[in-house]
């Protein structure tokens, strides 16, 4: 009895951790099969081999069949089996009972037996967990079972005596296992309980049950990680409910409460219809973020797009109130030029402000919104106005020296094209407008303007001086920078501009940037813009002429291009021309910022 309970106990360790195993949710689908298929063969495999071991002995043949039974038994009440392990199980246990009966068919016992037997499986099906999870509903059953198979076996003593008291040795030594085996595995499930709710505590918000942003932070840098090691493709969604603060204020918290829980229940609903490779993850108040290891946004599109129309289409209840809801998302894919997860989650996160600023309820795919009108067209949402630079001989004779690209927001609400709030958008954004505004350009000598903080980014200036040195790249890159940064910044970050072969200007010189800023930077610099319109207030024309003679000066004494903005009659092209030398220009005598023809 103390070898069949040693025994016994080793064999549950084992058993449990390998069943935590097999039915625990894990993202590769082949390992839980594996698993599964493991512990069928551990436990039919090891009874048979117990079964002919104890026809092979004889001292020692009780506890050998009485072990084997029990393997036999026990995994009939796993409850997340299906049907075909549990036939597979049935089989091996019928198979045993027929061995132990062999020769003796006839027999009413082996009837009742084999009825008595169904009736037990029957109640393992039903009631598996209450069984299992009860030591006293587990030692009921197991006795039961016990009694029905060594009680009804054909003779096997030579007196009835002993045939009764070999019965009582193997019923009990069967409870002795049935003992051992319920307690460890009680213990072991309330521990992994245990260990289950405090991961959850830690790793899932208590309010919707999606994943923490804690867990967000290591799930999607590893994800990140193994997708840029095996070449995989990343997809990162954001998204937020709209106007949840008014939500909030108008029904109360207790409110946004419930519509907090709802949202993520029915997006997790969607999610898992399309597998299970897709995280949530509660990232703030409101906002979620999805990640699909392994899926472009194209291929994650009609998910999103399901979500989306999920959350807008369903009423929310809270009490009696009906509350409509509608989420707006951001999508982006990991990108080569992307150090770490954090540059591909900005990008979801500048996308998702597009979607805001376009009236929300939307989805903005790299860049491009889906009007709520035509739910499944994408359109732009920024683009390039181009505005010309004009390289003037006489004013019979000017030509387009290059163009400034100057960037645009769609207003979905009032139908027009106006500044941005913001224009710190990503530099694959801006490529990708460049590649556009070039298919429709006169001209493939551009420039562009950059925010500070774009234009002291390495990463930044790296990828325009790959683009700008790709086959569609333009003839000629020009950076346009309003405000500069210091001198050790300017020497370091222009040495990546031009070795790249791109040209830097500051822009607004007498203006925004005054002679005693800008002096020192001037050796690092290609050229200087004068805007006339930051000045045409403040300043008479003389006044306005003098400023315009010592810029134009500074220039040529640095070497540098000199471009006069803001030119709004020929009298102005004629005097810097003619009177400054002046011979590139800018302005609505020329042309007005214009959309390109797309």
């Amino acid at each position: 009895m103390l070898i069949s309970i040693f025994f016994i106990s080793g064999f549950i360790r084992y058993y449990q951790s390998l069943y935590q195993y097999a039915f625990s949710d894990h993202s590769h689908p082949t390992y839980p099969i594996g698993a599964r298929a493991l512990l069928m063969i551990m436990s039919l495999g090891t009874a048979f081999i117990l079964h002919f071991m104890g026809y092979m002995v004889h001292n020692d043949a009780l506890m050998f069949h009485n072990i084997g039974l029990f393997l036999l038994v026990f995994p009939l009440l796993d409850a997340a089996i299906n049907k075909l392990e549990l036939l597979i199980r049935l089989a091996g246990a019928v198979s045993v009972w027929f061995m132990h009966h062999n020769m003796h068919f006839d027999r009413p016992q082996f009837v009742i037996s084999l009825v008595l037997l169904a009736f037990g499986v029957i109640l393992m099906r039903k009631y598996p967990r209450q069984i299992r999870d009860n030591i006293w509903a587990s030692l009921a059953l197991f006795a039961y079972i016990a009694v029905i198979f060594w009680a009804l076996l054909p003779p096997y003593a030579e007196h009835p005596q002993d045939a009764i008291w070999i019965t009582v040795q193997a019923v009990t030594m069967f409870l002795g296992m049935a003992w051992a085996a319920s307690l460890l595995w009680i213990r072991q499930y309330t521990e992994d309980a245990n260990n289950a709710r405090m991961k959850q505590l830690a790793n899932y918000d208590q309010l919707t049950n999606a994943k923490t942003y804690s867990l967000y932070q290591h799930d999607v840098t590893h994800m990140f990680n193994e997708a840029r090691e095996n070449n995989q493709p990343l997809t990162l969604v954001s998204l937020d409910i709209d106007h949840f603060k008014q939500i909030n204020d108008h029904y109360g918290h207790l409110a946004g409460n419930a519509i907090l829980i709802s949202v993520a229940s029915k997006l997790g609903d969607v999610l898992s219809k399309y597998g299970r490779n897709h995280q949530i993850y509660r990232t703030g108040g409101e906002e979620f973020n999805v990640v699909f290891y392994g899926q472009t946004p194209a291929d994650i599109r009609p998910i999103i797009v399901e979500c989306w129309d999920t959350i807008r289409k369903n009423k929310f209840t809270y009490q009696d109130f009906d509350v409509t809801i509608t989420i707006s998302l951001g999508v982006t894919a990991m990108r080569t030029t992307d150090h770490s997860i954090d540059d591909t989650y900005k990008r979801a996160d500048d996308n998702l402000y597009l979607s805001k600023h376009a009236g929300r309820d939307t989805i903005t795919i790299e860049g491009e919104t889906m009007h709520n009108d035509a739910q499944h067209e994408l359109v732009a949402t920024y683009t390039f106005f181009t505005q010309a630079i004009m390289h003037v001989t006489d004013l019979d004779h000017t030509n387009r020296h290059r163009s400034e690209l100057l960037l645009r927001m769609y207003d979905h609400e009032h139908d027009r094209w106006v500044l941005p709030e913001l224009f710190d958008i990503s530099v694959e954004t801006q490529i990708d407008l460049m590649r556009k505004a070039l298919a429709n350009s006169p001209t493939r000598r551009l420039a562009i303007n950059l925010t500070n903080a774009q234009f002291i980014d390495q990463s930044v200036a790296l990828a325009l001086t790959q683009f700008c040195n790709s086959e569609d790249g333009p003839d000629e890159l020009t950076v346009e920078i309003t405000d500069v940064p210091d001198m050790v910044t300017t020497r370091n970050i222009t040495a990546i501009y031009r070795a790249g072969g791109i040209r830097i200007d500051i822009d607004d010189v007498g203006s925004d940037n005054s002679f005693e800023l800008v002096q020192h930077l001037l050796p690092y610099v290609d050229g200087v813009k004068f805007a006339m319109q930051n000045l045409r207030h403040n300043n008479d024309e003389a006044m306005l002429q003098e400023r315009i003679r010592f810029w134009a000066d500074v220039a040529q004494e640095h070497g540098l291009t000199f471009i006069l903005e803001g030119v709004e009659n020929a009298a102005e092209v004629t005097f810097a021309h003619d009177t400054l030398g002046i011979d590139l220009f800018q302005g609505y005598y020329f042309d007005k910022p214009q959309l390109p023809s797309l």
